[in-house]
C-alpha cells in the first residue's frame, strides 16, 4: 500500500511526533508498504529533507516557542492538498497534540475523503480538551480526581481554595506533562498558573493523587496489560518520559489480578465512552487504598523507543511491526 505518514506538525510535541513518525515509517517499510513522509508545518524543500533521514531526536527540554514552526493553518491545508494528490491508501497519523491530535487534522482528512489512524474528529476534540472528557467519566461513575478549570488568567481562584494541597496545575489541552506542576505550597500556585498559561487557554486545579502511575493501552477492541512506571523523579514528567534509563517499567504490573481486571475494564469504558477508535493510551493513578483514578485517554499516543504502547503491545506477544499494521488495518475498516 501507499501510505502517508503525517509527522512533526506546529504543537509543542514536534520533537516527540517526528521521532515517532520515523520509527512508524521504518516499520510500515519493512512490512512492504511505500512510505511517504509530510510534516503539515513544513515547506517543499523541508519534505524532501524529511524522507531522507529517520535521525530526529527528542530533547530532554521542553521545546522552546520560538523553535517551533509558525502557525500557518494556510501550509497545513496545502500539505493536505498534497496528500489528496498522493492518493495514498491511507494516512498514518503520527502528529502529537495541537492540529494533530485536537479533531482539527482528523476534519481536513475527513473532508478530503483520506481514510487515517486513529480516533476520528469528535472524539479527538473530546479526549484532547480534559474538562470536557472528565464530564463524561463523571458522568459514567468513572473515578477522576476533582479539581476545578481557569477559563482565563484572571480568573477566580475562589474554586481553588476549596481544594487541598497538593494539588496539580496543568494546561488544559497539552500532553507530554508539558506545563504540568505539582504543588505543595500555596505560593507555588501563581507562579504554576501563569506557566500553564503559556500553554493553553484553559487550565486544570486539580487534587494530586499520590500513590503509582498505571498506564492501559487499547488496540482495536483489546486491553492490553496493565503497565506501570516507575521514574527516577517524583513526578513522570518529559524528561523521564523521554531519555532512556530514566524510568523504570513493569508490565504486566504487580497488581492483584481482579484489580488489575477492574483498572482494564475502567480503560476500555473511558476509550468507548469518548468514542476512539483504533487504539490509544488511558492513564491512572492507582492511590495507597488501590483506588484507580483516570487522568485522560490519549488517542494519538507516542511510539518512540520509551513509549508505552509497544512495551504493553510487546508483553502481550506484538511486536512493533505487527502493532504497526494493526493500526494500519483498522484504519482501512
Amino acid at each position: 500500500m501507499k501510505i502517508v505518514v503525517l509527522m512533526g506538525g506546529d504543537s509543542t510535541e514536534r520533537e516527540v511526533s517526528l521521532v515517532t513518525g520515523d520509527q512508524i515509517s521504518k516499520a510500515l517499510s519493512e512490512n512492504g508498504h511505500e512510505v511517504i513522509k509530510i510534516d503539515p508545518a513544513a515547506s517543499r524543500d523541508e519534505q524532501t529533507a524529511l524522507n531522507k533521514t529517520d535521525r530526529h531526536w527528542i530533547g530532554i527540554d521542553y521545546p522552546d516557542f520560538e523553535l517551533l514552526p509558525a502557525h500557518q493553518g494556510a501550509l497545513y491545508l496545502k500539505n493536505l492538498l498534497i496528500t489528496k494528490r498522493l492518493k495514498p491508501d491511507v494516512v498514518f497519523n503520527a502528529l502529537h497534540g495541537g492540529k494533530g491530535e485536537n479533531g482539527i487534522i482528523q476534519g481536513m482528512l475527513d473532508a478530503a475523503e483520506i481514510p487515517y489512524t486513529g480516533s476520528g474528529r469528535l472524539a479527538s476534540t473530546l479526549a484532547m480538551e480534559k474538562d470536557i472528557s472528565k464530564q463524561y467519566f463523571r458522568q459514567a461513575n468513572i473515578p477522576t480526581p476533582k479539581g476545578t478549570v481557569l477559563n482565563r488568567p484572571g480568573a477566580s481562584r475562589k474554586n481553588i481554595k476549596q481544594l487541598q494541597l497538593p494539588l496539580v496545575i496543568k494546561p488544559n489541552d497539552q500532553g507530554s506533562t508539558i506545563g504540568l506542576h505539582i504543588i505543595e505550597e500555596t505560593r507555588q500556585i501563581e507562579p504554576a498558573l501563569s506557566d500553564a498559561f503559556r500553554y493553553s487557554g484553559k487550565v486544570i486545579v486539580e487534587e494530586y493523587i499520590a500513590g503509582r502511575e498505571l498506564t492501559v493501552s487499547i488496540l482495536k477492541s483489546r486491553v492490553l496489560p496493565v503497565l506501570e512506571i516507575i521514574p527516577e523523579h517524583n513526578l513522570y514528567d518529559y524528561e523521564c518520559k523521554y531519555s532512556d534509563g530514566m524510568s523504570a517499567y513493569q508490565v504486566p504490573a504487580k497488581l492483584d489480578d481482579a484489580l488489575a481486571k477492574s483498572i482494564q475494564s475502567l480503560a476500555l469504558r473511558a476509550h468507548r465512552i469518548l468514542g476512539c477508535a483504533g487504539y490509544s493510551r488511558v492513564d491512572f493513578r492507582l492511590n495507597t487504598e488501590n483506588q484507580p483514578y483516570i487522568l485522560e485517554v490519549n488517542t494519538l499516543p507516542g511510539m518512540t523507543g520509551t513509549s508505552l504502547v509497544p512495551k504493553a503491545a510487546k508483553a502481550a506477544g506484538i511486536n512493533f511491526n505487527a502493532l504497526v499494521e494493526t493500526i494500519v488495518e483498522e484504519a482501512l475498516k
